[in-house]
């Protein structure tokens, strides 16, 4: 008979969190991952993420993933990832050349290298009329996502273009389930495609130097935010502690009062009638955040790219917009956008950032492709079961996995601890360490959670060699992997 933990492991558990490592991300992608957050409380708000879920791939006999890294090509991807470490992962692929056509364009599940739970994909998306995709730069989706059946998570993005010349746009999807991946059939859906370009401004903005040369901008007399009542998430008595966080920090991010709308508009760029620009409706300091409205005019296809403050000095240093509001005012349309810079002294240590995306061909369709992760599970196991305290609560080590491209860690979670706070804070809490005592990167973690378990999952900035890892430390305890 299975404890009551492991009943669990049979189940797939909705209500989850999911939580992605932190990464420089695009403005686009910033609403992507709000929305995602919001949607876990039921909450509706403009917001965009990539979404986070796991793919799979079948088995063909023809060719093996050994000879796919000898040939070049799509290997090159797997090399421009990995560097020397591709050594660690040649016998962890296979070969998958699973595809779906419609509307005169394939997309085609190329290959994929995996473990037990974590995985990396290469996927295709292929013009049967033999036009390129060299000048389009870009191309996103309406719609992608991956049937799995479990909780997990993935992140995709376009590679670059090996051969401008061809009919090929080429996506890589790095991700992870909490259930066992390999050896199980999944189904890559998408719809829809755009192919767009990314215009870098002509001419710096500086934002800093027009409010200092324009000082009746810095504190202007505010007017009230008319639509705050209707912005306001209502209270929900059932909402649990954290839904109720979550509700609460929207609402105090909603402003009060905000800028005036202003009828000099401040243009970025001389040439904005050339589709390079973006006009700045009025700019200036309200309830203590810099505070910018921004005239979303049409000119062609162009709409707002990135758009953020990035550090003179630390370019990691960079100031996303904590909020923005869809706005219309005499029949015309803005967004208005809440920046956490307090002065012109704070100001004065950042740039202003943008570009704008400009969108080309949009070309119907939907496509699925059913494949199996059927590769080489060099997953190794072991078993722990040690008590362990992280950040206050307690929980006991289950069992440690660990292959060349990630580590899973399982918890039973200690329920009278998780009655009390169901919160859990993993960050930082896994530590890798090689025989040399060198520690190992990762790319990206994860964790999944219920009442009864939690599982953490890390996968590694390059694979590793598994014989050459001394141990796994958890929040002070070591698990020996190689003596």
């Amino acid at each position: 008979m299975k404890k009551t933990d492991e009943l669990f492991d049979d189940f797939s558990l909705q209500d989850e969190d999911i939580n992605i490592h932190e990464e420089n991300i695009t403005e686009i992608e910033l609403e992507r991952i709000i929305k995602l957050t919001l949607s876990k409380i039921d909450l509706k708000k403009s917001t965009k993420k990539r979404f986070i879920i796991p793919l799979a791939a079948s088995f063909v006999l023809v060719l093996s993933f050994a000879a796919v890294f000898a040939q070049g090509g799509l290997s090159n991807i797997y090399y421009r990832l990995f560097g020397e470490n591709i050594k660690y992962v040649n016998d962890m692929g296979t070969v998958i050349d699973k595809s779906s056509t419609s509307n005169g364009v394939t997309l085609n599940v190329a290959n994929m290298v995996g473990d037990e739970n974590s995985f990396y994909i290469i996927f295709e998306v292929i013009k049967e009329n033999g036009e390129n995709f060299a000048e389009k730069g870009n191309v996103d989706f309406e719609n992608l996502s991956l049937d799995f059946g479990g909780s997990g998570g993935y992140s995709w993005y376009m590679t670059e273009d090996e051969d401008p010349s061809d009919n090929k746009a080429t996506f890589l999807l790095v991700g992870n389930t909490e259930r066992k991946t390999a050896g199980k059939k999944l189904v890559l859906k998408a719809n829809n495609f755009t192919e767009y370009t990314i215009e870098d401004p002509a001419a710096d903005f500086d934002a800093y130097g027009f409010l200092k040369e324009n000082a009746n901008y810095q504190n202007q007399v505010l007017v009230e935010n008319s639509n705050k009542e209707s912005m306001l998430i209502p209270a929900d008595p059932q909402a649990s502690e954290e839904e109720k966080e979550k509700i609460e920090f929207v609402s105090n991010i909603i402003p009060s009062q905000i800028l005036p709308y202003n009828n000099d508009d401040i243009y970025t760029e001389d040439d904005i009638e050339e589709n390079k620009g973006i006009i700045v409706d009025n700019m200036g300091f309200a309830e203590g955040k810099l505070c910018i409205r921004i005239l979303r005019e049409e000119y062609g296809n162009l709409s707002l790219g990135d758009f953020y403050f990035e550090n003179k000095i630390d370019a990691n240093d960079k100031k996303y917009n904590a909020y923005s509001i869809g706005e219309e005012y005499e029949g015309r349309q803005y967004d208005y956008f809440i920046f956490d810079i307090k002065s012109m002294e704070e100001l004065e240590n950042y740039d202003f950032v943008y570009n704008t995306v400009n969108k080309n061909d949009t070309i119907m369709g939907s496509w699925e492709v059913t494949f199996k992760a059927d590769y080489k599970n060099v997953t190794r196991t072991f078993d722990v079961n040690e008590k362990v305290e992280i950040e206050g609560k307690r929980y006991l080590i289950k069992e440690v996995k660990i292959s060349p491209i990630s580590l899973t860690v399982k918890l039973n979670n200690d329920i009278i601890d998780n009655i009390k706070n169901r919160k859990h804070n993993f960050n930082d809490v896994v530590t890798v360490v090689m025989k040399d005592g060198t520690t190992v990167e990762l790319s990206s973690w994860g964790t999944s959670t219920n009442p009864l378990t939690s599982t953490l999952t890390m996968i590694f900035q390059k694979p590793v060699d598994v014989n050459n890892i001394k141990s796994v430390i958890i929040s002070g305890i070591e698990v020996t992997i190689n003596k």
